[in-house]
């Protein structure tokens, strides 16, 4: 697992150079929860599902990543931080990356989450009392909607 603290920053490339130097390039998934146990579950699962999973605990990290580095192939997002709801964190991704994939794994009722996050078609909510099974469909969904665009 790669943490974003020891993570470098890509250069700026064509995603398809980016494929053809390293392969696992399109299989990166960052992960944003500030509970370490959930974080390194949805890595552990990212890693098991073939991905490449980046975790960041805060927001802060996420949003300079986001703004500097080549994004990954999808986010997985956790709705209730410690300190806040990632409302501000979806909406910074949805302008910066439209068509990225987003996967809500949240431990609250997808009804409570915002319409405009339950009607996105590029995101799926997945309870995390659901089991991991649950979020690994969510993941191959997301990374299958990558490589199909």
């Amino acid at each position: 697992m790669v943490t974003a603290s020891a993570r470098g920053v890509h250069g700026r490339h064509d995603v398809s150079e980016r494929v053809a130097v390293d392969p696992a390039w399109d299989r990166r998934v960052w992960v944003v929860d500030d509970e370490p146990a959930a974080a390194n579950l949805a890595a552990e699962l990212c890693e098991q599902g073939g991905a490449v999973p980046t975790v960041f605990r805060a927001p802060l990290p996420y949003l300079s990543a986001l703004r500097d580095a080549e994004p990954p192939a999808v986010i997985v997002l956790d709705w209730r931080l410690e300190h806040e709801l990632s409302a501000a964190l979806f909406l910074a991704t949805r302008h910066r990356h439209p068509r990225l994939p987003v996967v809500f794994w949240t431990g609250s009722a997808p009804e409570s989450l915002p319409a405009m996050i339950r009607a996105d078609e590029r995101t799926r909510i997945v309870d995390k009392a659901a089991g991991t099974s649950a979020f690994e469909d969510a993941l191959a969904w997301a990374l299958a909607s990558t490589q199909a665009a």
